[in-house]
């Protein structure tokens, strides 16, 4: 009898390896057709599932002779994907008792004390601050002070406004206050808090410290958008749109954050994260502090596009079974949801997820 338990479990888990085997064959042949069909030179992909990296590889090249493969770690700008990153370190220094979500941004931000902006409608897009200032090349040295004089010059005439308005310029701004309350430069507090204990070794940003850029290059329709037209790399914009990261190291930090691991949130200001706060303008998406949240069925769904010149990229998770996906390329006209929509397909029907 014991043998025979023994041959039962050994053919179950040679059934279960095979069925994981051919579906992870299904999802890559999935994914490299529509990468081809999309005209996407670079693409990396990563699935969590019940808290797991369980599949996680690179399609396409990272230069245009086709010679260098895209893998796991080829480095990508994840665009808005790093306001993620933010919306945690402020969380973080809101366990320590050194940021209120409800305070004024004026407490730590001397320039905007005739402002009524607190720090909850920063991280809700609900300030009212708008994307009238863009990035600028980083020979024109703009320093993150000059910055947020920009910005205090365009503040809204009504600092009441609970209206849902998208922005860059509200985690950009949250940049400056963490680095105000942390004593540090925001790019060495996430590093430090962040990217160090998620064990993100080869994800940064482009500041005056450090020339790092990604390695794909940005394209629109298979094409490499000249240097002209590239979104500049600019350091008051890092705390929005500047982090340079691959699969891998997303999702180890991934991981984690699902997991309510302590070495990055305790579980319960994950959870808070996570509570509908302001009603956006597309469809029935909420904004919780920094995620954008909505429910699919029975399904609560937290997620964060990122999308600028060259790149697209996507961060969608399912908190409660602790399943998600991470999709980064390198073209404009990346179909995102197409791929998504693919993958959990492919994964229910196989019964993975």
């Amino acid at each position: 009898m014991y043998k025979l338990i023994i041959i039962v479990l050994l053919s179950m888990s040679s059934n279960a390896l095979a069925n994981t085997v051919n579906t992870h064959d299904e999802l890559s042949t999935s994914l490299e057709k529509i990468r081809i069909e999309s005209g996407i030179p670079s693409m990396s992909v990563a699935i969590i599932t019940s808290g797991e990296v369980t599949y996680i590889k690179g399609f396409g090249f990272l230069d245009e002779k086709q010679e260098k493969a895209t893998n796991e770690e080829s480095l990508f700008r994840i665009a808005s994907i790093s306001k993620l990153f933010t919306a945690q370190a402020v969380m973080q220094l809101v366990e320590k008792n050194k940021i209120e979500l409800n305070q004024k941004v004026g407490r730590y931000l001397p320039s905007f004390k005739e402002s009524n902006i607190t720090i909850k409608q920063l991280l809700t897009h609900s300030s009212g601050l708008s994307d009238t200032i863009k990035p600028v090349s980083f020979e024109k040295q703009r320093t993150v002070g000059s910055y947020l004089s920009l910005i205090t010059r365009s503040l809204p005439e009504n600092n009441e406004s609970k209206n849902f308005l998208y922005s860059d310029a509200n985690f950009n701004v949250l940049g400056a206050i963490i680095s105000t309350v942390s004593g540090e430069s925001y790019e060495k507090y996430i590093y430090n808090n962040i990217l160090k204990p998620a064990n993100m070794k080869k994800s940064n940003y482009f500041n005056e410290d450090l020339a790092f850029f990604s390695e794909t290059k940005p394209t629109y329709k298979g094409k490499l958008i000249s240097k002209a037209d590239q979104r500049p790399y600019e350091q008051s914009f890092n705390p929005s749109e500047g982090l340079i990261s691959n699969a891998h190291d997303l999702s180890q930090w991934l991981r984690l954050t699902l997991a309510g691991d302590s070495s990055l949130l305790e579980e319960q200001t994950y959870k808070d994260m996570l509570e509908p706060e302001v009603k956006t303008s597309w469809g029935d998406i909420y904004m919780g502090l920094g995620w954008q949240v909505y429910k699919s069925s029975k399904d609560k769904i937290a997620r964060h596009p990122g999308s600028i010149k060259g790149y697209k990229s996507l961060v969608l998770t399912y908190p409660d079974s602790k399943n998600a996906l991470i999709i980064l390329t390198n073209s404009s006209n990346t179909p995102r949801w197409e791929i998504a929509k693919s993958i959990t397909k492919t994964l229910k029907q196989n019964a993975e997820w």
